[in-house]
């Protein structure tokens, strides 16, 4: 199996300089003692999302659409403490940098570690996450299993320097294998019974694109469409899919627990496991919601506009 981590060929000169500058401070930050991250650097990126009013009203639209009982204060507070989050993990993202050299590989308390490892060994499976917490820290994973291969899938950047950058970034172990959403099926049949199990690694709430067939979920006070790559793995291939748990534990540190959704041969409806992802994904937020990102799109579909587009409405999205 080939990591392919980076190519730098597909960059131009000002990419290549653009990146390794970029890097070099990455680094230099991840070298800083955590006083300096957490007691100085966080505060000024929260200062600095605060002054910009990043994506304020869309935050404030999502958190009222999902609470329609807050009052507009709680409402603004909770978009400022969404900010404290997002500084929080913009600064642990950086840091990832120097965490290889540095040894300071301790940010996650992986619960019940022993007793999974047991469960899901000598299978495939499948972890289905969210952009909770801090989501950078999911490919950590490769630390203490290191005897299976991690495929983290994810969307590419749009921005080609930003783009390698973050591939840098999650390089953590030769054990991590980054894979895009569109090639996660054909990268899995390739490498699938060759010595290791593979363990994917989906961030699954993210808006899917509108098809005719979208099907639309009750998450969160309104109808929201999910991803649905997960299932369709695990029901083609009988992999397990578990819930990634997290709960913020102190500055930079996360306690990340797996729960089991499916056992990968249960017999279920079609939609039912991310009936039920998308069941534990509420109750987390509804937890610590500051520690969820309101900043994206979420809810810029809907059946009506499915209905509009397509001139049909799946029996899910059906008032």
């Amino acid at each position: 199996m080939s990591n392919n981590i980076e190519n730098n060929d597909t960059l131009r000169w000002h990419h290549r300089l653009s990146l390794e500058l970029l890097w070099g401070a990455c680094c230099a930050m991840g070298y800083m003692p955590r006083w300096f991250r957490y007691g100085m650097f966080k505060p000024f990126v929260y200062a600095l999302l605060r002054m910009l009013r990043y994506r304020y009203d869309v935050s404030y639209n999502n958190i009222k659409g999902s609470f329609p009982e807050m009052s507009h204060k709680e409402v603004k507070s909770l978009v400022h403490a969404s900010y404290s989050n997002l500084a929080e993990v913009i600064v642990e993202t950086i840091c990832l940098a120097g965490a290889k050299r540095r040894g300071d590989l301790d940010h996650v308390t992986w619960i019940d570690l022993d007793k999974h490892l047991e469960r899901t060994k000598g299978r495939d499976w499948i972890f289905m996450a969210a952009h909770y917490g801090c989501w950078e820290y999911f490919p950590l994973w490769s630390i203490v299993d290191t005897e299976n291969h991690l495929v983290g899938v994810y969307h590419p950047l749009k921005s080609i320097v930003f783009e390698h950058l973050y591939r840098r970034l999650r390089n953590y172990t030769p054990n991590v294998y980054q894979v895009t959403m569109q090639d996660t099926v054909r990268h899995y049949v390739r490498n699938r019974g060759k010595g290791k199990n593979i363990v994917l690694g989906l961030i699954s709430d993210q808006t899917p694109n509108l098809r005719p067939d979208t099907e639309w979920f009750d998450f969160l006070n309104r109808k929201t469409a999910f991803i649905d790559g997960s299932e369709k793995l695990a029901m083609r291939f009988n992999m397990p899919i578990y819930f990634t748990h997290i709960e913020r534990i102190g500055a930079g540190r996360m306690a990340i627990r797996f729960d089991e959704i499916y056992d990968g041969v249960e017999v279920v409806e079609p939609n039912e496991i991310t009936r039920r992802y998308v069941a534990a994904l509420e109750k987390m937020i509804k937890e610590r919601p500051e520690l969820w990102m309101w900043t994206h799109k979420r809810w810029k579909h809907s059946p009506e506009k499915q209905l509009r587009r397509f001139g049909k409405m799946t029996k899910s999205g059906e008032n």
